[in-house]
């Protein structure tokens, strides 16, 4: 794991050296540099296999090929196998296959590969700088084209070491962000810099780039094989893919927190680990009461023998806050990321990697939206009038506990009033077109008009020419809501506190396969992981198969009822908000009383209107 940066074009050593140094944390054991005239690479390096050979960047034998990797190849073993006629290997470590491969397949060399992965080539004799980022976009990827030159980097805050690169806001991507509370790619907060997407490449040569997609897999639903035949096949896929991620030089654990996925991975550590698995869990005091997934935790590591370690978390919220905004360095709206961060920091003591159930309830069915989309089939047949009785009955007041089942009652009757794909675009979002309008001040609305608005979630939704409505929601959310979102904290939150995290359910080939699971195998009307838990039924506690979802949350809702930090007050007063010009003071009061007063959780919204302030007075006005 690692911190990747570099340059096309031009050559300025000055300026790589810094952009370098800015992703140390990403990297905390090695720098190193290549330099040409016309292209070159800078690196910072967490060691994980052969601590010793793996220094970057590294050349091929030929001399041909330079490379600047941040992620894991899992499959670099055997790719030195099949190369090993054509190719002498010097080092242990994954990253010497990638010049190799490059050396021997060019740009096609992406598709051999299983893992996670942000790659940087330069090709010296072709002049050439080949970027790639994995299929499913563990690991990030940002660049910026000035004229004919091309930098690249891990993260913005490297970006912005070059002083040309502008910090004006993409209203574009603001508008976006106060709808997911993330920026998808290729869009970044800045209008100088853009993400790359996730299973794509970029070439430069000459001054000119072009971006291609090397990956899409295809929603499939095979309907001939039984629940027990999918079993079959998709058990030994689950064993492998957390296999795989043992690999390691330096010591290893798991997050726990008590859930299937988690637990599943567990599951296969202690039985192949020959050793106490390290698993590390964290939770809540009083106030996060109806959050806490310890006890169900302590019931798993038990089970299998581990050697578990809790932290009870105390956040100092203001602190957090500038943590993740100088970790992002665009605003992200999801307060997970302050739990990701403690979680990380305190693993971090005692391992170097972990792993991670990420991906698990894209992949295998787990989140309840996957259920409504059923319910909220069966609900549109009923009368209008009716539903619209109920809604007023559940919107009388919304608590902000974990399970908010007032809210939850509420979004699935207002979903059956729309087509599948609008009401998952409503689910995943926290702002619609009409509460963004209102959000957004005067100017900058007007402006986001006449520039176009953008609304990449039905796209997603609508993007698989068959499935059903749980399988579309599935495939939006494995292209969208994982990446951008669940695996984005999770990378900048374990790399803020160097730990590698590996996420085993967000392999390619398992998502290849599980894209042909009929979605009945997956999500019922009544159950969730429904193929999973037939697979790890006599292999985990009972207890963690019965378990209803919680997932990895604050009580963000409850703290800014109380803000007992001020942060409201600090960030969204009137003069604030007026003199920053993004928002209507009007709207965003409104939002803070209704949340005050318990009318409705707005929470994650006003948490990403904090944030969004927090942002600008560090990166625009700093």
């Amino acid at each position: 794991m690692c911190g990747i940066a570099g340059l096309a074009g031009f050559q300025d050593r000055e300026l790589l050296q810094e952009m370098t140094r800015r992703l140390r944390h990403r990297g905390p054991d090695d720098e190193g540099f290549h330099w040409d005239e016309d292209g070159s690479l800078g690196h910072r390096r967490l060691a994980i296999i052969d601590p010793e050979g793996g220094a970057q960047p590294m050349g091929s034998n030929s001399g041909r090929t330079w490379v600047s990797f941040n992620g894991q190849i899992y499959n670099f073993r055997e790719l030195k196998k099949s190369l090993d006629n054509d190719y002498e290997f010097h080092t242990e470590c994954d990253t010497e296959v990638l010049p190799a491969l490059y050396d021997k397949y060019g740009p096609d060399m992406v598709h051999h590969l299983r893992g996670m992965f942000a790659i940087g080539i330069w090709d010296a004799r072709e002049k050439t700088l080949f970027l790639a980022r994995d299929r499913i976009g563990i690991k990030p990827l940002y660049y910026s084209q000035l004229g004919d030159r091309l930098l690249f980097a891990s993260e913005p805050k490297s970006l912005l070491a070059c002083t040309e690169i502008s910090r004006e806001i993409d209203l574009q991507a603001l508008d976006v962000y106060l709808s997911l509370l993330y920026i998808p790619p290729p869009l970044s907060i800045y209008r100088s810099i853009r993400q790359l997407p996730p299973g794509h490449t970029l070439t430069w040569k000459n001054g000119e780039i072009r971006v291609d997609r090397y990956w899409e897999p295809k929603l499939a639903p095979d309907e001939t094989k039984s629940l027990e035949e999918w079993c079959e096949e998709v058990s030994p896929l689950i064993e492998e893919s957390i296999r795989m991620r043992m690999i390691s030089d330096v010591p290893l654990g798991a997050f726990l927190s008590g859930g299937i996925d988690s637990s599943t991975i567990v599951s296969t550590l202690a039985g192949h680990s020959g050793k106490p698995v390290e698993t590390f869990c964290i939770g809540f005091g009083e106030e996060g009461k109806s959050y806490e997934e310890r006890p169900a935790a302590r019931e798993v590591s038990n089970h299998f023998g581990t050697n578990h370690h809790e932290l009870e978390v105390s956040i100092d919220i203001t602190d957090s806050l500038q943590d993740i905004v100088r970790a992002f360095d665009e605003p992200f709206g999801n307060p997970t990321a302050m739990l990701s961060s403690a979680l990380s920091k305190f693993t971090r003591e005692s391992v170097t990697v972990a792993l991670a159930g990420d991906g698990g309830d894209e992949v295998f069915g787990g989140y309840p939206r996957y259920q409504g989309m059923l319910w909220a089939n069966r609900l549109s047949r009923w009368p209008r009038s009716m539903r619209t009785l109920l809604k007023g009955a559940v919107g009388r007041g919304e608590s902000s506990t974990a399970r908010n089942y007032r809210r939850w009652a509420r979004e699935l009757l207002e979903g059956s009033d729309y087509p599948p794909a609008e009401r998952y675009a409503r689910w995943v979002a926290y702002c619609d077109l009409a509460d963004r309008d209102r959000i957004l001040s005067a100017e900058v609305r007007d402006q986001v008009q006449k520039e176009g608005r953008l609304d990449p979630v039905p796209s997603f939704f609508n993007g698989p020419e068959v499935g059903d409505d749980v399988g579309r929601a599935t495939y939006a959310d494995l292209f969208g809501f994982l990446p951008e979102n669940v695996l984005r904290y999770t990378d900048r939150m374990s790399m803020a506190h160097s730990l590698e995290v590996r996420v085993p359910f967000a392999d390619h080939k398992l998502v290849e396969v599980m894209l042909s699971v009929p979605s009945r195998y997956r999500t019922t009307a009544s159950a969730t992981k429904v193929l999973l838990r037939r697979i790890m039924r006599d292999k985990i506690p009972k207890e963690v198969i019965q378990k209803k979802k919680l997932g990895l949350n604050p009580p963000m809702g409850i703290w800014l009822q109380e803000d007992k930090a001020g942060l409201l007050r600090e960030y969204l007063n009137s003069d604030s908000i007026r003199k920053r010009g993004l928002l209507d003071g009007g709207e965003v009061e409104r939002l803070i009383g209704e949340h005050r007063s318990r009318r409705k959780d707005h929470g994650m919204r006003l948490w990403s209107l904090v944030v969004l302030e927090a942002w600008s007075r560090e990166y625009i006005d700093g």
